[in-house]
Order: structure tokens, then C-alpha cells, then sequence
């Protein structure tokens, strides 16, 4: 069987190769079959010969409109499973945790800044400061 990435089946379509364009399911999402000329082919991701699955018959519905297609068989209905469809579902990480700790990094770093600017203690000359630093690398080549 062939593989097409979306690409690929624009291009195929756009010259009239593809005969006839299938929603068949897959556990519970569903795949794109269709018929070339040379034989049934799948559309794939594109990176990867991986079938493409929709999550719902609406979000393939919606591509395969904007690509053209204005001809769809429904096929094989009776082998979905909605049901797995939490068994199957992906995990993402929590967004309002990665934002939160985002913002608590970004509220450490400015309050590090600010005590650095309201520390009266005068600043150290550049010479001083490169003495100091390479005297702490010395020390740390010996360990």
C-alpha cells in the first residue's frame, strides 16, 4: 500500500490521480484511505510513514474540504471504538503549571537584580573583580 503525505495527495488530487477518498476508523480515530490510480494508498504524517489519525471525523472532514475533496466514504464503521478513546488519549503537560513556575523564575531573577541595584556596598573595579575570579578558577582546577 502507499503512503502519501498531505503534499503528495494535494498534488495527486490537483491532477486528478485520486479516485475515491475513504474516513476509516482506527481504534478510535480515524485514518485517510483512498483509491489512486495505481492502487489504495494512506495519508501519512509528514515526517515518517505514520498514518495520519484525526481524533474526530470533523477536524478530517475539515482538511480534506480544504484540500478539495467534496466526495467522502464513510467506511468500516461498525470497527470504531469510541470507548478507547481515553485509554488512547495523549498526555500534555499541565499549561497553568509551566506558566506558573514560569512566573515565580521570572519574579526570583527580578528580585535578584533589584537587590543587586539596592545593595549600597560600592561596586567592584574590573581589575579587583578579574583577581578574584582567578584566583576562585585556580581553586577549583585544584579540586
Amino acid at each position: 500500500m502507499q503512503t502519501l503525505t498531505q503534499t503528495q495527495f494535494q498534488a495527486a488530487f490537483a491532477h486528478g490521480a485520486i479516485e475515491s477518498v475513504a474516513l476509516v476508523p482506527s481504534g478510535p480515530r480515524f485514518s485517510v484511505k483512498f483509491v489512486t490510480r495505481t492502487g489504495e494508498a494512506t495519508l501519512v504524517q509528514a515526517r515518517g510513514a505514520v498514518p495520519r489519525l484525526f481524533g474526530t471525523t470533523d477536524s478530517a472532514l475539515k482538511l480534506l474540504h480544504k484540500l478539495g475533496v467534496n466526495r467522502i466514504v464513510l467506511d468500516k464503521l461498525d470497527e470504531w471504538q469510541p470507548e478507547q478513546a481515553a485509554l488512547q488519549k495523549r498526555t500534555r503537560p499541565d499549561r497553568a503549571q509551566a506558566l506558573t513556575r514560569a512566573a515565580e523564575y521570572d519574579r526570583w531573577v527580578n528580585a535578584k537584580v533589584q537587590s543587586s541595584r539596592d545593595d549600597p556596598r560600592p561596586a567592584i573595579a574590573d581589575d579587583e573583580w578579574q583577581a578574584v575570579r582567578a584566583a576562585k578558577l585556580a581553586q577549583r582546577k585544584v579540586l
